[in-house]
């Protein structure tokens, strides 16, 4: 018997209409409804979903498919994540993992990155910030969580450069933040959320959202990690960086 899915569907017509096209664009691996519910809608606005109940599940398809993006919750790596992930990804190299848990450590956040994972995030957000993630993946950025970023900075020593940083023209992008970009800027290179950047600029999140998109824009960068390197990286400080 399939398995039903948020869709109504059951995963052998997930299959068979993916199959006929010889790939899955993105691969859903959960046994929780909650999160199944949750990410496969997103998921499904992107393209060709498929979802499966068990890792062998998604082996199995991944040995007959490639994917573009695979989206795995925590819960079926218990046994040995190290091993699963290395796995997963030697049967699509080229596709990007998303690790689904409800409260993930730091710790355990930034050892999935270094297994392999391009992000990893928890599972009950809303939908807009879920299509941002699957959006900053897909586009080749990590996704770290606030709680995770001073402590990955803290590992880089302060030498991290990214090398958005070191490229000609570099100067003249930091000169180009305003004042209030380039505190926003220092904020969330020292790991502070956007509600703690608001509540310290005595603003709203919105407008935090508004003045990070312009400073991804202008320092051609497309998330916050690659945000936090670039400023640890060039020594941008409030005194110096952004023009009076």
């Amino acid at each position: 018997m399939g398995i039903q899915g948020a869709g109504g569907r059951t995963q052998g017509e997930r299959y068979d209409r993916n199959y006929c096209y010889g790939l899955h664009m993105y691969l859903l691996a959960s046994n929780s409804p909650e999160i199944t519910t949750r990410f496969e809608g997103p998921l499904r606005k992107k393209g060709q979903t498929t979802v499966v109940g068990s890792l062998a599940e998604l082996w199995q398809d991944l040995a007959r498919h490639p994917a573009k993006l695979i989206l795995i919750d925590f819960g079926l790596l218990a046994s040995g994540p190290q091993a699963e992930i290395a796995k997963t990804r030697q049967l699509t190299p080229d596709a990007k993992i998303l690790v689904v848990a409800a409260g993930l450590s730091p710790e355990v956040e930034l050892s999935l990155l270094g297994m392999g994972a391009a992000a990893c995030c928890g599972a009950q957000l809303a939908e807009d910030t879920i299509t941002r993630i699957i959006n900053t993946v897909l586009d080749g950025g990590t996704w770290i969580s606030s709680a995770a970023l001073p402590l990955l900075l803290k590992g880089l020593g302060g030498l991290a450069t990214t090398p958005a940083a070191s490229r000609p023209g570099a100067a003249e992008r930091l000169a180009s933040l305003t004042p209030r970009e380039g505190q926003i800027a220092e904020l969330v290179a020292s790991g502070a959320s956007n509600k703690l950047i608001a509540r310290q600029l005595d603003i709203t999140d919105r407008t935090v959202k508004a003045h990070l998109s312009a400073i991804f824009q202008k320092l051609g960068v497309s998330d916050r990690l690659q945000l936090a390197l670039y400023v640890t990286g060039s020594g941008l400080s409030r005194s110096g960086a952004a023009p009076p």
